[in-house]
């Protein structure tokens, strides 16, 4: 069976689909309890249901024979004699002595007479009605009271038990529908009434959602009254709409900024342009070149932001450090500054991207580079739990290290530079899961360490 006829089959709400649910199992329990019913009351044949109702009546002769203060005995039935007076044909009992004496009996009748007339250990007699032979089936049972022995005997027609069995099972099947049908009709209001109030929450928490928008972010749908297998559902909602919210106010932030950066080299230019006569080459030069690099650096911030541009295999420690090193032995040269790798324990592959960890390190050097007076040295240190960069400038102060990682954050002395670099070295070590932060180095000048986790193999 095509599995999209199935669900189709289904309504396509919630509160349909529990009504739904509710009522094929009320009307299933239903079906099932009748079908039960018709099958017990057919199973029971007119035998079972003669024995069962003979010895009802004997049960009741037994309760009804009693002695009285005198010593005499007594009878006092406990059921109306109506049938036994109106049916005397069909139905007839009397209570004798030890000599077979009637004592009591029901009225005289033709059923009365053969029960009279019957041989001993009879269980069947015949009685004629109107030249139609009448099967009547006899129980007997023996009572004592007050030390004497009585005899109990109950005739019924297999006629009489049949009909009122036919009348019995007609009256039960009815009542049973009945029931059924009425107790499906309450069901379904109960129902229907649960699963709406049920659902109220739920349609709460669609209409504050269907209001979220790029203007109204800070909307939350809220987990009172919500079902329990729900609120998981609802709490995953809340904290996706709030990282939403975050990065949304970042980017609207990083937006801003950026205008804010690129507009000041900007209007330098277009000012030198304007002026007209002899311009200035080497600060116009000087502005291009800073705005290049803020692009440059928007860049690779906008790249190393999105996840899916990593690209993750097994690198080795030493050697991502020793390319970026490289890289930067000129820029270190042109300024009067060493650069100096030290390798502290055995090598490590980790999972990493390495054009990203490249720009990590190019970034930190480069930081640390122009802020070492001429004739520093700047150091990277490499161990198996991961990188330092150690410079000899002037340190980051302790009220600044919370913000050194920010998006175009640059300390009051800062004079070149758009403030995005350690912001693009913390975005690359969220993405591989590595912690990043700056401390004093020993000796003055400041010490940036990126701890990489011991979740990745370790090679000597």
């Amino acid at each position: 069976m095509d599995s999209r006829w199935g669900t189709a089959m289904w309504p396509p709400s919630l509160a349909g689909r529990l009504l739904l649910s509710a009522l094929i199992g009320m009307l299933a329990a239903g079906v099932a309890a009748a079908a039960i019913f018709v099958s017990f009351a057919c199973l029971r044949d007119t035998n079972y249901l003669i024995d069962a109702t003979l010895e009802d009546e004997l049960d009741s002769l037994e309760e009804g024979v009693q002695v009285d203060g005198n010593g005499r005995l007594a009878f006092r039935p406990q059921w109306s004699s109506d049938s036994y007076d109106a049916l005397r044909k069909d139905t007839a009992f009397r209570i004798i002595d030890a000599d077979g004496t009637t004592l009591f009996s029901s009225l005289d009748g033709p059923a009365l007479q053969a029960l009279e007339r019957m041989p001993v250990g009879a269980r069947t007699l015949d009685v004629d009605d109107a030249g139609l032979p009448v099967r009547l089936q006899v129980r007997e049972r023996q009572v004592v009271r007050s030390g004497a022995r009585y005899g109990l005997q109950v005739a019924r027609s297999d006629r009489m038990v049949e009909r009122l069995a036919g009348y019995a099972r007609q009256l039960y099947l009815s009542a049973t529908a009945v029931a059924v049908l009425v107790a499906l009709s309450i069901f379904a209001v109960v129902v229907c009434i649960t699963v709406r109030r049920a659902v109220v929450p739920l349609r709460q928490a669609s209409a504050i959602a269907s209001r979220i928008g790029p203007r109204a972010l800070s909307a939350r749908l809220h987990v009172d009254g919500i079902p329990s297998e729900m609120a998981p559902l609802i709490d995953a909602l809340n904290s996706a709409l709030e990282r939403l919210e975050q990065g949304f106010n970042v980017q609207q932030d990083f937006l801003a900024m950026a205008a804010h950066e690129l507009k000041t080299p900007l209007t330098l230019l277009r000012a030198e342009v304007e002026l007209g006569g002899e311009m200035n080459k080497e600060a116009m030069l000087r502005e291009t070149q800073l705005m290049a690099r803020q692009v440059n650096q928007l860049l690779h911030l906008a790249e190393v932001s999105e996840g899916r541009n990593y690209r993750f295999s097994k690198r080795s420690l030493w050697a991502m450090s020793a390319d970026a090193v490289d890289y930067l032995n000129r820029l270190a040269d042109r300024v009067g500054v060493s650069l100096h790798v030290e390798h502290l324990g055995p090598d490590r592959l980790v999972d990493a991207d390495e054009g990203a960890v490249f720009v990590l390190l190019k970034n930190l050097l480069e930081n640390a580079i122009s802020h070492s007076p001429r004739g520093g040295v700047v150091t990277l240190e490499v161990t198996p739990g991961g990188f330092a960069v150690v410079d000899q400038g002037a340190g980051v102060d302790p009220g600044d290290r919370e913000h050194v990682f920010k998006r175009f954050w640059r300390a009051s002395s800062a004079t070149d530079g758009a403030g995005l670099g350690l912001a693009i070295v913390r975005e690359i070590c969220l993405a591989h899961r590595w912690a990043v932060w700056v401390e004093d180095a020993q000796g003055g000048g400041a010490r940036f360490v990126v701890a990489i986790p011991d979740t990745a193999p370790q090679d000597a």
